[in-house]
């Protein structure tokens, strides 16, 4: 493997892991845009990676896809296993869809990140508070409620039918040492997520309902060993920490994953997959697809062995373009 600095080169965490594949397989690159934009020459024909876009998913496809609601009717239709979902126009729609189902989640209709999602409210008003928070983080204001799926969440990156990597995805949280607070911990963790070049663990609303929901403040000192969950989503921009588990992946759920794509018309995705059990088949639900996957959680796991996904990807590309 080089020797090259390749986040220099690119500029950006998730161009270099592709412009690194390129540079193990012989592709001539040049970065067309600083921090931005990378292309890749195949002979005769050249693409382009844009951040996280790559050259395989049609357009049709990927607006469908980043449109959460159109998604999850599409994957529906074909058997592929959803969370019930309804689209809010107004807060009353929010309340009426608590009443049907009392445990859900509400979240933008498009959005990065988990930023905008509340999980779990537990009353009205929270309900309530829930739906101005979505509409606040969606560029049109529009929301979405679904049915809460209870168990573990996975991001499933999939290219073509062949499952890439299974990351399990842990939400934020913090141990207790017997002696600091809970924003002491969270002040601690956070500078070592700096450090890794991470998100912080943003100090919000859903924070403080989670705390809550566990009779617990900012200024409670968790005993030693204890963990403390500060969210119930589980993604890396919001604190989650990560552990790669493709090797104890059952069949199940890779098939349900590959079916996501096929339903999408995708050739390559990364799939959110709740179930309470990777290793056997149980219920579960796919509650988003990502047509532009980050490849940073890939790379920056706490736990396991990361796989260099950006590599069979640049292969994949490779061969559709030098044919």
């Amino acid at each position: 493997m080089s020797n090259k600095n390749f986040l220099k080169i690119a500029g950006n965490i998730h161009l270099s892991y592709y412009v690194q594949a390129a540079d193990e397989l012989g592709i001539k690159y040049e970065i067309v845009i600083p921090s931005l934009t990378a292309k890749f020459d195949f002979g005769k024909r050249h693409c382009y990676i844009n951040n996280t876009v790559i050259p395989l998913n049609n357009a049709p496809s990927s607006k469908l896809a980043r449109v959460k609601h159109f998604a999850n009717q599409l994957m529906e239709r074909h058997n592929v296993p959803v969370p019930k979902q309804q689209k809010l126009n107004k807060e009353i729609d929010a309340l009426a869809f608590f009443g049907k189902f009392q445990n859900i989640v509400i979240k933008p209709s498009q959005n990065l990140g988990g930023k905008g999602v509340s999980i779990l409210p537990k009353n009205e008003e929270e309900v309530l508070e829930s739906f101005k928070f979505a509409k606040e983080h969606d560029r049109f204001g529009h929301v979405l409620a679904e049915e809460y799926i209870p168990g573990d969440n996975y991001r499933v990156l999939v290219l073509g039918d062949k499952v890439l990597s299974v990351i399990k995805r842990i939400p934020a949280h913090v141990t207790g040492d017997g002696n600091s607070t809970i924003q002491s911990l969270i002040e601690k963790t956070n500078e070592i997520r700096k450090k890794n070049m991470l998100m912080p663990i943003d100090v919000d609303t859903e924070l403080m309902h989670k705390l809550a929901s566990q009779e617990l403040t900012l200024e409670s000192v968790p005993d030693n060993e204890v963990t403390v969950y500060l969210r119930s989503n589980a993604n890396m921009s919001t604190g989650g920490t990560t552990e790669e588990v493709l090797d104890t992946v059952n069949k199940y759920y890779k098939d349900i994953c590959v079916q996501a794509l096929n339903a999408l018309d995708l050739e390559y995705a990364g799939v959110d997959l709740i179930t309470p059990d990777i290793t056997k088949e149980a219920k579960c639900a796919i509650n988003e697809v990502n047509f532009n996957p980050g490849l940073r959680l890939h790379y920056k796991i706490n736990n396991g062995t990361p796989q260099h996904v950006a590599l069979p990807v640049m292969q994949y590309i490779k061969e559709k373009y030098s044919a």
